[in-house]
This record gives structure tokens, sequence and C-alpha cells, in this order.
């Protein structure tokens, strides 16, 4: 199948999660939300769906970024805007699904914000929030949006459309583009990251290794974990236009043992994306 198909399939599957007429619940289920007791969030959710019989999809997606507000629950009705629920606890998640899904009222007094055009009275705009106002989202833009689990959900949000543009040019030029975009390394010494990749393409000596260091050591570091759990694709998809700009052929992630739900949500992206010819031999051809 070539990328253009896979585009294809990825957008027709995005367009029904927006626009199709079942409910969809995203339940915040990285290590953060599961902590604070996800996981029977989402067992309440399942038996309240069964009790009144309704047809709702049900996904687990990464931290939207609060984790102080988590379990967070966050639903999109046919037709209405997203409306993400704080300190969601298990009879909160029955109340939410009765009253909002089976029922039409939205619950503003457990709201904590809608997300999408249109407007629900007396629930503000989520990224309007004082805490979100300030932030731009980049790396993390798709956390807590997309499903980890599905490679069609990165892809149908401009998943890869990067790495193809990287393989379109020189690997040369690729370095150029980084340096010349700025992006420095968040682990604390800001190393300039296209000085890193020329002098690393410059090296002598082959085989080559490129090394995505998931480790966590400084106490303000930025959280690997929240990508790794919430878009672990853009991780893969990075370390592929890497590689190819250095000239490395293989790859490796260093991840501890405190991170289980990383190392199995990196796993099942890097198999879907071996079936689906983004990893390995012939890339992109």
């Amino acid at each position: 199948m070539t990328f253009e198909e896979l585009q294809a399939r990825a957008r027709e599957k995005w367009k029904d999660i927006e626009e199709g007429s079942i409910p969809l619940v995203r339940v915040g289920a990285a290590t953060c939300g599961l902590a604070a007791a996800a996981g029977e969030v989402v067992e309440a959710i399942e038996d309240e769906v069964k009790r009144l019989n309704l047809n709702v999809k049900l996904a687990r997606v990464g931290c939207i970024g609060c984790c102080y507000a988590e379990p967070l629950i966050d639903i999109k009705k046919p037709g209405k805007p997203r409306i993400v629920y704080s300190y969601v606890t298990p009879d909160r998640a029955r109340d939410i699904i009765r009253d909002y899904i089976a029922g039409d009222n939205p619950r503003p007094d457990l709201a904590m914000g809608t997300i999408g055009k249109g407007e629900v009275e007396d629930i503000p705009e989520f990224f309007e929030l004082a805490y979100y106002r300030p932030q731009v989202r980049l790396i993390t833009e798709n956390c807590g949006t997309i499903d980890p689990r599905d490679i069609d959900q990165y892809i149908a949000n401009g998943g890869f459309e990067g790495l193809k543009k990287a393989l379109s040019m020189s690997p040369d030029d690729v370095v150029e583009e980084v340096k010349k975009s700025g992006l420095r390394g968040r682990g604390g010494a800001g190393f300039p990251t296209g000085l890193k990749w020329r002098l690393c393409r410059g090296a002598k000596g082959s085989p080559r290794y490129l090394i995505c260091n998931a480790d966590e050591g400084d106490p303000g570091a930025f959280m690997d974990r929240s990508v790794l759990e919430g878009d672990p694709y853009r991780v893969l998809e990075g370390m592929l236009i890497g590689g190819y700009a250095i000239g490395a052929s293989e790859g490796y992630i260093y991840c501890r043992a405190e991170y289980p739900l990383a190392v199995e949500l990196i796993t099942n992206a890097l198999n879907q994306m071996e079936r689906d010819g983004l990893v390995g031999d012939n890339i992109m051809g």
C-alpha cells in the first residue's frame, strides 16, 4: 500500500470519528491518569453503556497536559464540540454517560471546557483556560486527542508528512533545514539539534546508530513519557528523519522500567509501522 493509500484510509476513518453518528468517549489513560484510577473509570463507563444499551465508541488516549485534574474524560457527540470533564470518579462517569449521552444534559457543573467548533452554555473553551492560554502545543498537539494505539489517527492528523518531505530531500539538506529551524535539545543544555546532526553525519565509520534517550533524571526536564504514551508515532517518525539525515541504519530507544505503558505503546506503534511499510526496508519507496 502506498503512503497516499494509507492517507486515504486514515482520513476516511478520522472523518467517521469527527463527523460520524456515534458518540466518542476519550479517557485519559496515560500513566498519570491510570495512577488517578482511570482504569476504574473505564470500567464504569463500559458498565453504564452496556446497562443503558448505548452505541458508544471508547478510546484510551494520552495525557492532554493537566495531570493534576485526572482522571479526565472527553466526550464528542455528533454535531457538537468535545466536552472535557475533570476529576472524574466511577460514579461521576456513570452520571455523565446517563445525563449527557443517554440524555442531553452536558453537566456544566462537572465540565472543565469545550474543544472544537461550537459553544455549550456555561462551559468555557478548554484551551482558553488560564492554565492553557499561554501554551503553544507543538510536540504534544495530538496527545489526548488521537488513540496512541491507532496509526491511522496519527496519519490523518499529518503524521509522516515530515518524513515524506525529508525523503524527498538530500540528507545534507535535511540537516540544514533543522539547523535553520533553531531546534534545540530539551534536556537542559539546549544543544542545537542541527549542529549535533551535522557532527554525526560527518563522523567516520559504520554502521551508525541513532539513540532516542527517553530517560528523565531532571525534575524540570521535558516529559518524554507524555509523548511516548500519547503520540508514539511522532517519536518514531522523528527518529526516522534523524536516522536518514545522519546516515544511521539502526535506532535504539532507551526507556526505563518505570514506563511499562510507554514500552507497550512504542512496541505496538513499531509493529503497525512495519506492517504499513513505514519502518524497515524500502520506506515510502
